[in-house]
């Protein structure tokens, strides 16, 4: 029953989404489901982490399908709560099933980019490189999980704005919880890859930050902040082994 409705998510999102949204099939629709995430994210989890290898490799397969349980476990209620205020008054259990037919689905597709990426990086692929491609499989599973979400949402008065209204939702959450689980390749100059790395503002603070270096002119160097440098310049991750001393001096300013 659950290979044939991990099936389903794939070849027929359509059926998976109707089914949630008229709770039908919903036990083994959420069974399948968890099965999907636990093994196609921990396997692209775990194929990300070994491009630093070692325990990196746990670390990842652990936190990726941890990040995206956080999300569906955050963003269940505010979709139960934004159908009903949008006119679709759906039982709780429907919207929980239709959170982790999303997630399911978009799992199977990170499984099947998971080979692709494992031999790219066993070819030498960069850490910039593999950080790109990582990211673009993860925004293609995310698109795949969105059209199940929207496909759940049926026809009727006000559809696109409770597409607009989730999609907001999911990736607001998602990003967030994604950034607090970081790293999950590990950079190369650090000696030491923690489970976790420390707080460093939020996902909305690092968009913004990429914007404006985007933005920014080629000649134009942004004068180093207190933070950018907690074990003293130029040691600028906290995953280094600090040397003595430390801070950044008003020269080095």
């Amino acid at each position: 029953m659950s290979a044939a409705v991990m099936s389903r998510l794939l070849r027929a999102p359509s059926d998976i989404a109707a089914s949630c949204r008229e709770d039908r099939d919903i036990r083994a629709i959420a069974l399948a489901s968890l099965g999907a995430i636990a093994l196609g994210s921990a396997v692209f989890g775990g194929v990300i982490g070994s491009f630093r290898g070692r325990e990196q490799i746990l670390y990842a397969a652990i936190k990726v399908p941890l990040a995206m349980l956080a999300t569906l476990a955050l963003c269940a209620p505010a979709f139960h709560a934004l159908a009903a205020v949008l006119g679709r008054p759906w039982p709780m259990r429907s919207i929980i099933a239709l959170a982790l037919a999303s997630a399911g689905r978009s799992s199977l597709v990170l499984l099947a980019f998971a080979p692709v990426l494992w031999l790219l990086i066993d070819m030498g692929l960069g850490y910039h490189a593999s950080s790109v491609a990582a990211g673009l499989a993860y925004a293609v599973a995310g698109l795949a999980a969105l059209g199940v979400l929207v496909r759940g949402i049926g026809a009727g008065r006000g559809r696109a704005l409770t597409a607009l209204a989730f999609m907001a939702v999911f990736f607001a959450v998602g990003g967030q919880a994604a950034w607090i689980l970081r790293p999950y390749i590990g950079r190369p100059s650090a000696k030491v890859v923690p489970f976790l790395r420390a707080r460093e503002g939020s996902f909305s603070d690092a968009l913004l930050r990429s914007f404006r270096s985007a933005v920014e002119s080629d000649d134009y160097v942004r004068p180093p902040l207190p933070g950018d440098y907690p074990c003293g310049y130029p040691y600028p991750y906290e995953d280094q082994e600090c040397p003595a001393g430390g801070g950044v001096t008003e020269g080095e300013r």
